[in-house]
């Protein structure tokens, strides 16, 4: 066997692993950046829905104007949304698209979430840390509490149903 070939094969197998990776790692960046944006335009319609309701309108307008989703201050003005909505309880579903965007949103966080898991895996493993690939700030968590508006408007079916369960029988008008 000749040594400085089986150096040489050796020498391009780990290039084109560490190509494959660099690549990897672009795509992964690329897919984060795209559900940013999801999740800001999701952040948004959401807002817009919760400005609907004269009580969270001042709080809904806070939230669209701070900034970018993957910011301190916007993450703050997205729970106090929440805890605005999560207060109003039942009287948060007379804005008729919110539960829906509220769904989306709740999707819109957990894929991008799921892109700055694997993103930031990828990046701070041994390989392409010490080739340093990938360049930039690792991307952050989008971590916001949420309120869950089907469960509200379950409770509140459910209430109704037991009320109208417990009126006593009418007796026929005579």
């Amino acid at each position: 066997m000749d040594w400085p070939l089986v150096a040489a094969v050796a020498l391009v197998l780990v290039l084109v692993y560490v190509w494959w990776l660099a690549r990897r790692i672009t795509r992964l960046t690329a897919r984060t950046a795209a559900a940013l944006d999801a999740l800001e335009e999701q952040l948004g319609r959401r807002a817009k829905a919760a400005a609907e309701l004269p009580a969270a309108r001042e709080v809904a307008t806070i939230a669209l104007s701070s900034g970018r989703a993957d910011s301190d201050a916007r993450q703050g003005a997205e729970n106090d949304l929440v805890r605005e909505l999560r207060h109003l309880g039942p009287d948060a579903l007379a804005a008729p698209d919110l539960p829906a965007e509220n769904r989306r949103l709740v999707v819109a966080r957990q894929v991008y979430n799921d892109a700055v898991r694997d993103t930031r895996s990828l990046r701070t493993a041994r390989i392409p840390r010490a080739f340093r690939l990938g360049s930039g700030a690792l991307p952050l968590y989008f971590d916001i509490d949420e309120v869950d508006l089907d469960a509200v408007a379950h409770q509140q079916a459910a209430r109704t149903a037991r009320a109208t369960a417990a009126l006593p029988d009418r007796e026929p008008l005579a």
